[in-house]
């Protein structure tokens, strides 16, 4: 490949990303968004309602098994970006192969969580693979944005496709939640059994398609990429010890990125308000405003209203970028939890109180929708900020050390709201509350969820990369993979780089001089 195409080719594949690929990348973020919605809407209401658990075992369970898990993303993005020195690797590709092998057992062992009443051990050991299939899909999957293209555009729109999917089945989990418990019953075990193996199976099959329909960066460009290592060397022969140390160093390397840096602290605080929010959100409708489950279930699917207005998120990205496009989102956001309680104050009548919760949870499940979407739209940029700096393409570490801060804050978040519910007298099983365990879910919704999104607002603020920041910082690699000179570096590319990263531009591309 000459010079020439080396600068304009976007696609190193020559393989150009149309809306069907768009579609069968996105589809698996069904299990992305729905996984999440049925943990966060069900999972702790399911366990302390029919599991004869505590709330402080419910989140302990939940803690523990994030966790754990956290450990399995680590080691999971070095394996997944070293997989391809290995046969397997190389034969079905280092993020596919655990696509493959992923699908059945996600099938598996979501199915065997929603079995109820048998005992604390069972469920932390259940709830630990599941944890631990779902990440063994979910870090090599969210590199192929990357992998298929270095197109901005391209990869805003693989991303928007996996928030509309990831959006419309946190709604549609919800929904048929809500049917499932309204034909069922409120107080029947097995409607969540049947909601959980529904899912899993939608989630199998949606895996399946990605990996059908998606492909990856040539194995001869990922060897030109590498650092040196010593032949035959390959991460996936080492112990789990070894791998799991160096692969720990690796992933708090990608740190020094500052691009990176704020883009996790502004996707942290803003997802672990929404975990406080979803894992409170079915108590507070069912004992701050006395109404039933599946009440809960219909409020939490109304999001759904909003998925035609979904290419709307994707056309403020690109025009507005991700620093405005955070700071309209959230601010939102915080004025309709102001709503949530300004409603439980007023004591309303309950038909009314239906109404007035259904056009305000409509609103902010939309806005919560659109701010969650931002930083799975800014992810696949963040490896191109690290080549510059590092002159290699390390997709996967970048997604597991996404994927490991997140996991701890998750499990924290749930053992917090476990402890917070067991403390202030929260009865297992029980159809009324204590004034003091009520005030405590309340608070706990609106202020716990209010504070930290508003501290994730304050970070975004500063947030530099956006579309005109990123094709500068393309054009510079491009033009120093082609052979350029360093030293010939344009004011504006030099400005832009040392913004993104936060190193001088002297010290970045160790490749040229």
């Amino acid at each position: 490949m000459n010079n020439e195409s080396i600068v304009n080719n976007p696609n190193p594949t020559g393989r150009k990303v149309g809306m069907w690929h768009s579609i069968a990348f996105g589809v698996t973020d069904l299990m992305g968004g729905g996984y999440g919605a049925l943990i966060g809407a069900y999972l702790m209401f399911f366990f302390t309602t029919f599991c004869n658990l505590n709330p402080l075992e419910a989140g302990t369970i939940i803690g523990l098994a994030k966790i754990v898990d956290s450990i399995t993303a680590i080691i999971m993005g070095k394996l997944s970006d070293a997989f391809w020195k290995t046969k397997l690797g190389r034969k079905y590709g280092r993020r596919h192969f655990f696509l493959l092998i992923g699908s059945p057992i996600v099938l598996i062992v979501f199915s065997l969580l929603w079995i109820p009443g048998i005992g604390f051990w069972y469920y932390l050991g259940i709830y630990c693979l599941v944890e631990v299939a779902v990440t063994m899909v979910m870090i090599p999957y969210e590199t192929l944005p990357s992998e298929m293209t270095t197109d901005y555009k391209e990869r805003s729109k693989m991303s928007t496709t996996r928030m509309f999917f990831s959006g419309s089945i946190t709604s549609i989990v919800t929904l048929v939640g809500g049917i499932v418990i309204s034909i069922m019953g409120d107080k029947n075990a097995y409607a969540y059994t049947v909601i959980g193996i529904t899912f899993a199976i939608i989630f199998a099959i949606a895996i399946l398609i990605t990996y059908k329909f998606t492909w990856e960066r040539p194995v001869s460009e990922i060897q030109a990429l590498q650092s040196k290592v010593q032949e035959g060397e390959s991460a996936p022969s080492r112990n789990a010890f070894v791998m799991f140390w160096v692969a720990m160093k690796d992933y708090f390397s990608t740190l020094k990125v500052k691009a990176f840096r704020q883009h996790m602290y502004i996707y942290l605080l803003g997802v672990t308000a929404q975990d406080l929010f979803s894992g409170a959100f079915i108590y507070f409708i069912v004992f701050g405003y006395n109404l039933s489950t599946s009440t809960a279930s219909w409020l939490l699917s109304l999001g759904i209203i909003g998925l035609p207005l979904t290419p709307v998120n994707y056309w403020l990205f690109t025009r507005l970028g991700a620093r405005r496009c955070y700071i309209f989102y959230f601010t939102l956001v915080i004025l309709c939890l102001g709503g949530y309680y300004w409603m439980y104050l007023l004591k309303m009548s309950e038909g009314m109180l239906i109404i007035m919760l259904a056009i305000l949870s409509t609103i902010y499940l939309f806005f919560k929708g659109g701010a969650y979407s931002i930083p799975w739209n800014v992810f696949p940029f963040i490896p191109d900020v690290d080549e510059i700096m590092t002159s290699q393409r390390r997709e996967g570490e970048f997604a597991a050390m996404m994927n490991f801060i997140r996991k701890v804050t998750s499990g924290i978040a749930s053992v917090v709201l476990g402890w917070i519910l067991a403390e202030n007298g929260f009865k297992t099983g029980a159809t009324t509350q204590s004034p003091q365990a009520i005030n405590a879910i309340v608070l706990t919704l609106v202020f716990g969820t209010g504070i930290l999104t508003l501290i994730a607002l304050l970070f975004a603020i500063t947030f530099k990369l956006d579309v005109k920041t990123h094709k500068v910082l393309i054009g510079e690699i491009n033009r120093l993979k082609a052979g350029g000179k360093k030293a010939d570096v344009t004011p504006e590319a030099k400005k832009v780089a040392e913004e993104l990263t936060g190193v001088d531009y002297s010290k970045l591309w160790p490749a040229a001089k």
